[in-house]
Order: structure tokens, then C-alpha cells, then sequence
């Protein structure tokens, strides 16, 4: 009876994960719309629940291609999947919630294709960020740089005329800056 209770559920698994793309709701569609709005090209989405070490973890696979801005950022791959990850988790709203993953599959049109994996917790720590990225575009765009100089940690030993410096030079070579948008993450480790 115990062997028929293990057949049963792994049955069970097996229709979950290749039935992956069943049910997306609303908020999956407009999270995917927004990430198209910025990339463009075509999306294929699923979901599902992959069992790793006894854990079973929730998923939302985005595979992302025909998109001409990756086509011609080919180089930055890793950092525009992270936006890809972040644009739709950041549009889940309560949907959050609901997947430990967001994977990242992205095809260029000259076959190559790159996956990526972000967890619930990178973009949960990319999202709490979110307000302190927001001040300090607003101090860009402001040009107030003494302001933006104490958004730094004391550690970093910057001045307000080297920001300034900085941001007239960018000025001069690529005109003013009207706006400013996030192109990705990365976490580093720092000393």
C-alpha cells in the first residue's frame, strides 16, 4: 500500500510539472506584457515546481526571444535578465508570493541562448532597494549633488565636485539627462 501512496504522488508531480502552463492568471500576463513593453519580441511563459534535495520549489520560467534590444546588447545578457526577472516580479503584486524562482531563458536570433535564475529573495532584496535607487535618481536628475554625495556611505571617500565633475563630463558627451531607468542588477561582495 505504501509503494501504491509514492507511485501515486510522483503521478501527481509529474502532472503538475508537465502541465506547467496551465493557469496563468492576470497579474502573470500583465507582469509578462511589462517586460515585453520593454524588450519587445515574443515570450513563451510556464510555470511550475521543480524538486531539488527533497525541497519542491515554485517557478516562473520567461523564455524571451526575437527581441532586437537583446539582439543588439548580446554582451549584457546576465544583467538584462535580471531586469527581465525583476520588471515581472515587480509587477506580481501579491503574486510575489507564489514562486521561490523566476528563471530567465533568453534566445538570440543567432541561436545562442543563456538561462538565468533569480530568487524570491534576490528580488525581494533588489525591491527593498528600490526607494534608496529612487533618491538617488531623483538627485541625478535634480543635479543636487551635495545631496546625493550623503546618499553614500561615509566608507566612500567621494566628493561633492568629483560627482559633479562626473556628471557634467556624461552631460557633455551624451546631452542632458532626462531620464534615468534600471537595466539590471547584480550582487557583488564587498570587504
Amino acid at each position: 500500500m505504501e509503494k501504491m501512496k509514492k507511485i501515486a504522488l510522483i503521478i501527481i508531480l509529474f502532472n503538475l510539472i508537465s502541465c506547467n502552463n496551465t493557469n496563468i492568471t492576470v497579474k502573470e500576463e500583465n507582469a509578462v506584457q511589462q517586460v515585453l513593453n520593454f524588450y519587445s519580441g515574443e515570450c513563451i511563459r510556464s510555470k511550475g515546481i521543480k524538486s531539488e534535495n527533497g525541497n519542491n520549489k515554485s517557478y516562473f520560467e520567461l523564455e524571451i526571444s526575437k527581441s532586437k534590444l537583446l539582439n543588439i546588447e548580446n554582451k549584457n545578457l546576465k544583467t538584462h535578465s535580471a531586469n527581465i526577472a525583476y520588471l515581472f516580479y515587480s509587477n506580481l503584486e501579491e503574486g510575489k508570493r507564489d514562486y521561490q524562482e523566476i528563471k530567465v531563458k533568453i534566445i538570440l536570433d543567432n541561436g545562442v541562448n543563456q538561462e538565468f535564475v533569480y530568487s524570491k529573495v534576490e528580488l525581494s532584496e533588489v525591491e527593498k532597494l528600490q526607494p534608496y535607487l529612487n533618491q538617488i535618481i531623483e538627485e541625478i536628475t535634480k543635479k543636487d549633488y551635495d545631496k546625493l554625495q550623503m546618499l553614500f556611505d561615509k566608507t566612500i571617500n567621494i566628493e561633492t565636485k568629483s560627482i559633479e565633475s562626473l556628471f557634467t563630463t556624461l552631460e557633455k558627451q551624451y546631452g542632458k539627462i532626462s531620464k534615468i531607468q534600471q537595466q539590471g542588477f547584480a550582487f557583488r561582495e564587498s570587504n
